[in-house]
């Protein structure tokens, strides 16, 4: 039974919320069912010893007794006829005889009364003859105590047989009572025995529902993967503390993992659950001997730090003193090294309630991942309004998109060699609904990048690019145009099938389609990356690299993207000796050769630095010494007043008019 029950309890169902329940309900109605049977055996047992003849089978022993003494006289007896002893004997023997068969006869039951009776007519004849003998009717003599002997005996043996078959139905009522109270003994000790059976289980199952509910109600406020608090767990400290009395200072921290999405995509979940527990030992060893660490969600966690009675003066230098020397996992033989940017406010000095302080603390997060990853920043006024702002144009984009607040201008690229536009690069612009006023790219794109909305704003920038350069095309004026798109972009499976699916909607074909990337997309460790960039030059779609010479690109990642166009970054014809960048932008030109790619010089804002541009050899330039970016319906019209200036010649009045 012990190893049934630990069976029993050994069962996972019992701990889902309503088996408790239901196993109490079984219980209780065990326990009904036990009761009744135990009631019913002790009711079998308080019958009364049912009558199957036994009181009439003691009077029958007597008369039995009484006719056998009556039959060993009549035969012994040897006596004169005549002799008043004789009589006597015969008189004392049929009046014995008759109380005895009265008394038989006055019973409810015997053979003197039911109604097929073969001992009645012998006996009354037995006793009919004796009172003739007594009385004289009939003289004594050999004849008549000769037919008494013969009665008596008969009756002797009637009775007899009378007897032992009542004392068998007896014996056969007796043993099936026997067997009833046995079993009726059965039904209470088992019954009892099961009572105390349930009692236990019932006692067992409190005990267990009660360890049960103190283990989730722990398990409900702690995470299971890092064992910290959740942030329930966190909401019942924080509640807990303000019920305690005032509010001690406490500075609340809310830190994010940086890369951490990254370090998921290449290593894989294993990798990144690993990353999360290092994180929450070290966070524990720097901040848990003063407040309480826990993981709020994903990547982030929070912890507190019970200030000093004299503030929070030194705060910055004891919060900057922890974050020293940050862990680093190694996975696989592969150090990964952990970073965190850091929101910091103070409870209640920056909110009343931890909600508020939570808000501020999150507002300083924010604030941290816009300035540059793995930095701390503490809540100051206006950090929630700009966090507010930018929440604001997350989720403002959709409404944006459809209202047609976010547009494309186009930049041309100009063939300086010919005079001729080559391509446009499309630049997406912002306008603010209620101001007018056009919102930077450098403040939305950030923004969106953050809240995981851009893809949707790169899908619009390609799918608007192909419209317009298909509604160019239909005018006859065929121009290959360029899109810049996120490196969260080319993180995403199937870009290369979505920007085919645009093309193939817009009647484009993939050479008139240009994509340029930044060096910082060579650098993403994610091989969806390469598998991306491989089918977009499959598809044929033309790839540039931008700013290129700004960043850390090298030789390896030249070759393993081999790109369409090398985009030189402007540096190069602005800052230095002349001679030195003209030798820099060759070689990057002779490299381009090599590489089967054009050149492109960026920021072309000057007649110099054209001069210097063409003196180089590079043929291909964009600036706003041409044209700064323009709405689409004016591109046709700045591509013919471009080719006019160059029909009377082909160089000098190109460098007048731009002069």
């Amino acid at each position: 039974m012990v190893k049934g029950l630990r069976r029993i309890f050994a069962q996972r169902a019992l701990l889902r919320p309503m088996q408790p329940w239901l196993v109490v309900g079984a219980v209780a109605c065990a326990c009904l069912v036990a009761t009744l049977v135990a009631l019913r055996g002790v009711a079998t047992l308080n019958q009364p010893e049912p009558d199957a003849g036994q009181h009439m089978v003691r009077h029958m022993r007597y008369t039995f007794a009484e006719v056998a003494r009556v039959d060993g006289m009549l035969q012994a007896m040897r006596i004169d006829a005549a002799s008043p002893e004789a009589r006597r004997l015969i008189a004392t023997a049929a009046d014995h005889l008759h109380i005895r068969f009265e008394v038989l006869a006055g019973l409810s039951r015997g053979p003197l009364v039911e109604p097929d009776s073969r001992v009645a007519p012998v006996a009354w004849a037995l006793l009919d003859g004796l009172d003739r003998l007594a009385s004289g009717k009939t003289p004594i003599d050999e004849t008549s105590l000769a037919d008494l002997r013969r009665t008596s005996s008969e009756l002797t043996r009637r009775t007899g047989d009378y007897m032992r078959g009542v004392e068998a139905d007896i014996d056969k009522a007796l043993k099936i009572r026997a067997e009833n109270s046995a079993g009726a003994w059965f039904e209470v000790i088992g019954s009892v025995t099961m009572l105390l059976v349930l009692s236990f289980i019932s006692l067992a199952l409190r005990w267990r529902n009660r360890r049960m509910v103190a283990e989730l109600r722990l398990a409900s406020g702690r995470d299971s993967l890092t064992g910290l608090a959740n942030r329930r767990g966190f909401t019942e400290w924080a509640m807990a503390t303000t019920a305690a009395g005032p509010v001690p200072g406490h500075a609340l921290l809310i830190f994010d993992l940086d890369r951490f999405k990254a370090v998921n995509d290449r290593y894989g979940h294993l990798a990144g659950d690993a990353l999360l527990k290092t994180a929450a030992d070290w966070l524990v060893a720097r901040f848990g001997d003063r407040g309480i660490v826990a993981r709020w969600g994903g990547d982030e966690f929070v912890a507190t730090l019970a200030l000093p009675p004299d503030g929070h003066a030194d705060l910055a230098a004891l919060i900057g003193e922890r974050m020293t020397d940050p862990p680093e996992l190694v996975f696989k033989g592969e150090p990964i090294p952990l970073h965190f940017s850091c929101g910091i406010a103070v409870w209640p000095q920056h909110g009343a309630t931890i909600d508020a302080t939570m808000l501020a603390a999150d507002a300083a997060l924010y604030e941290a991942k816009a300035r540059g990853r793995g930095r701390q920043v503490f809540y100051e006024a206006g950090i929630s309004e700009r966090r507010d702002r930018a929440e604001a144009l997350r989720t403002s984009l959709p409404q944006a998109l459809a209202a047609g607040d976010l547009f494309l201008e186009f930049q041309p690229q100009v063939h300086v060699g010919r005079g001729t536009v080559t391509g446009v690069e499309a630049l997406v612009r912002w306008r603010d609904a209620a101001t007018g006023t056009i919102i930077p790219p450098g403040l939305f794109i950030p923004i969106l990048e953050e809240g995981d909305q851009i893809a949707e704003l790169d899908g619009f920038v390609i799918d608007e690019a192909c419209r317009t350069a298909a509604a160019w095309n239909a005018e006859g004026r065929r121009l290959r145009v360029s899109v810049n798109l996120s490196p969260r972009t080319f993180q995403s499976p199937g870009l290369a099938a979505r920007v085919a699916a645009v093309l193939a909607r817009h009647g484009l074909t993939a050479r008139q389609f240009e994509i340029e990337i930044t060096e910082g997309v060579l650098l993403i460790d994610c091989a969806q990356v390469g598998a991306n960039l491989a089918d977009l030059a499959a598809l044929g779609v033309r790839l540039a690299l931008d700013d290129f010479g700004a960043g850390y690109s090298n030789i390896a990642y030249l070759m393993r993207l081999k790109p369409d166009v090398l985009k030189i970054d402007r540096s190069f014809v602005l800052e230095g000796d002349e001679r030195i960048r003209a030798s820099i932008v060759q070689g990057i030109m002779q490299l381009a050769e090599t590489l089967g790619a054009e050149t492109l010089i960026e920021g072309i804002e000057t007649a110099e630095q054209l001069r210097f541009v063409r003196d180089t050899g590079c043929q291909i330039v964009q600036g706003f010494l041409f044209a700064r970016p323009m709405a689409a319906g004016a591109i046709p019209a700045f591509c013919e007043e471009l080719e006019a200036q160059y029909r009377p010649a082909l160089e000098t009045p190109l460098l007048q008019q731009r002069s």
